[in-house]
């Protein structure tokens, strides 16, 4: 029997031209959102056909929430192709490169999960959490982020200057928005309630500033790997096939 395989070549996007389609589409989503929430605080009406649940940011399962997981997975396949790059290398910080796919593929899950919601509630009882921490998740969430840069501290510090600066920069725009600015929203919400407009506009700046951190790591994880690689090549094995 005798068995042959194919190439597979991937070509790498401009990075550039990926960050500005990105930019594109998460103006449209975060002015389609506010638009709804005019609409909504205008008429009195929550619905409109179904529209401003589609639309608004702060909800689930919907458009926004759609493309925010879709983004994290994106980076997550960027940080894949760059892990798998490096074991080819057996470059020392490979598992590291493997352990920020799986983290943002957990992101991108919970995005539409929203599992880190879960925590609210029982931080809540356990503490009584109130004002800032009326979204009580984000003191795990903090935890969970000061973790997570202590172990990757001397993996990040290994990068080139320019893709270290610019991992810095989404997380620290992606937290501070998550978190920092969620602590606003929840001091708004605990004070005034979620059904008014400077909450939908506090809410759209913390969307914003999460989407805006993802770009930017996106855009710094292709310019990482189109240094290395200008394409990738894998190789798949077909059907083996008889001899006679």
């Amino acid at each position: 029997m005798s068995s042959q395989s194919s190439l597979v070549q991937i070509k790498l996007p401009a990075p550039f031209e990926v960050t500005r389609r990105l930019l594109i589409i998460v103006g449209l989503l975060l002015s389609l959102s506010l638009l709804s929430q005019l609409v909504k605080n205008g008429t009195g009406h929550d619905q409109v056909f179904g529209i401003i649940p589609l639309l608004y940011v702060d909800y689930e399962a919907n458009l926004p929430t759609w493309y925010s997981s879709i983004a994290l997975l994106t980076a997550s396949l960027v940080l894949l192709l760059i892990a798998l790059s490096k074991r080819s290398q057996a470059d020392r910080f490979t598992l590291h490169w493997f352990f920020m796919a799986g983290l943002f593929c957990l992101l991108s899950l919970d995005e539409v999960a929203t599992i880190h919601e879960c925590a609210i509630e029982p931080m809540r009882r356990l503490i009584d959490a109130r004002g800032v921490l009326h979204y009580a998740w984000v003191i795990p969430g903090g935890i969970f982020v000061l973790v997570i840069g202590a172990l990757m501290s001397r993996f990040l510090f290994s990068l080139p200057t320019r893709t270290r600066n610019l991992y810095l920069l989404a997380g620290g725009v992606f937290v501070g928005g998550a978190i920092g600015v969620e602590m606003i929203s929840a001091f708004h919400a605990f004070s005034h309630g979620e059904k008014n407009l400077l909450y939908a506009l506090i809410i759209t700046f913390e969307e914003a500033m999460e989407m805006l951190g993802v770009i930017i790591f996106i855009h710094a994880s292709l310019e990482y790997l189109c240094e290395h690689v200008r394409s990738m090549e894998f190789s798949l094995p077909e059907r083996s096939e008889p001899t006679t």
